[in-house]
């Protein structure tokens, strides 16, 4: 990891961008969750074209892997690598905190001992400004002991409508109140994308929706005279890619599942041997690789970025894009399984690759970047509201081009 505020270079670039940290302009962060980067070419998305045209676009958004929804969050949230920040994926078991964390064990989402690092919500508060989070990943616990001024603990039955009029009555109160930077998560385009693939008619349906709900956020935004002092930066965490029964790895082939405990599964498959099986595990995989990948954690990729975290397992597979790994028991049990669509594959495969777009006075008019990761977000987040970030693995340099 790196401290930003030495990088003499990227502040030196950006220097001269007065308008990108005017006191004044609010900045919000509005993710869908699962919206693939190529997903706008698919239907006619006005209000998402709209911004595209009047602000910034990237070739995509380069997710951290594994490339599932609470290891980015966390890595947008944080600028920091998985294995920096403690969240390496939506499963993990920590030996020193004793716990097994999944994204739908309530009581451990809300643990702050998962949490490392500081997220933007906390840099923006320790600045004397105020944030809110409309949900986001690691926003519904007391990280280095605090809260941002308003947040919400995550209901997937809030009315996607009612989560824009609420941030919008954030931004709208009197000035000692008001706040200075806000999240807004919606995960029906994702949901979609799981169930029915991402060439679905369904999947188009959500984007429809997506783009109705930018326009909706537009006219509030105009109707309080916040529009030309805001600036929006819409974003997702990963892609999505077509599942098939034609394309499974049955683990019983190659191994005992007896003989392992998983700890995350496919596609990024995090697992420990039982004790005495970790030489016969690791070498009948390796023989057998075939649409996959097997790593001890000590020869995991570092582009990867996770095998310094005391929580990663002994063992990663990394799947192919497109397969699903799994027991035979559980295959046979499901005969239509899998179907639908998947993430969580090599962050370099497009397909994983997620949205960007920004808009307003801080960025650029009509410019096209090229793809880049989105741990750089953190930095030119902290950049645009004026903020001294903290330790961080981004760099501003990266995304100074889109900047005015």
């Amino acid at each position: 990891m790196k401290k930003t505020l030495v990088l003499f270079g990227a502040l030196f670039l950006v220097s001269c961008t007065s308008s990108s940290s005017n006191n004044d302009n609010t900045l919000l962060l509005v993710s869908f969750d699962g919206f693939r980067a190529d997903y706008l070419t698919k239907t006619d998305t006005p209000n998402l074209d709209y911004l595209v045209e009047n602000g910034v676009t990237s070739e995509g958004l380069i997710p951290v892997y594994p490339s599932v929804t609470f290891a980015n969050y966390y890595a947008i949230a944080t600028g920091l690598y998985p294995e920096n920040n403690g969240i390496i994926s939506n499963n993990m078991y920590d030996a020193e905190i004793g716990e097994r964390f999944s994204l739908g064990n309530r009581e451990q989402v809300e643990n702050p001992a998962w949490y490392k690092g500081e997220p933007i919500w906390n840099t923006v508060e320790k600045s004397g400004k105020k944030a809110g989070t409309m949900f986001w990943v690691g926003s519904e616990t007391k990280i280095q002991d605090m809260r941002p001024s308003h947040w919400k603990t995550y209901d997937g039955d809030f009315p996607d409508s009612a989560r824009v009029d609420t941030v919008v009555s954030w931004i709208t109160q009197e000035p000692s109140k008001k706040i200075d930077f806000a999240t807004l998560y919606f995960s029906f385009v994702d949901s979609q994308g799981h169930r029915f693939g991402p060439d679905s008619q369904e999947v188009i349906d959500a984007i429809k929706k997506a783009d109705d709900l930018i326009g909706y956020l537009i006219q509030r935004l105009r109707e309080n005279n916040l529009w030309d002092s805001t600036n929006l930066l819409v974003i997702s965490d990963h892609g999505m890619t077509e599942l098939s029964r034609e394309r499974i790895i049955v683990l019983d082939d190659y191994i005992n599942t007896e003989d392992v405990d998983i700890i995350s599964g496919s596609p990024a498959v995090m697992f420990n041997a039982k004790e005495g099986k970790a030489d016969a595990v690791y070498s009948s995989l390796k023989k057998n690789e075939k649409n996959f990948k097997v790593y001890k954690k000590e020869d995991i990729p570092e582009r990867f970025h996770l095998k310094k975290s005391d929580r990663m397992p002994e063992f990663l597979i990394v799947v192919d894009e497109g397969y699903t790994l799994n027991s035979r028991k559980y295959f046979d049990a499901r005969p239509l399984y899998p179907s639908g669509g998947a993430h969580g594959y090599d962050n370099m495969n497009e397909e994983m690759w997620a949205l960007f777009i920004a808009k307003g006075p801080a960025f650029k008019k009509g410019y096209k970047a090229k793809a880049f990761k989105n741990i750089h977000l953190y930095t030119l987040m902290a950049k645009i509201l004026n903020l001294e970030p903290a330790e961080n693995d981004g760099n501003l340099v990266e995304v100074s081009d889109i900047l005015n």
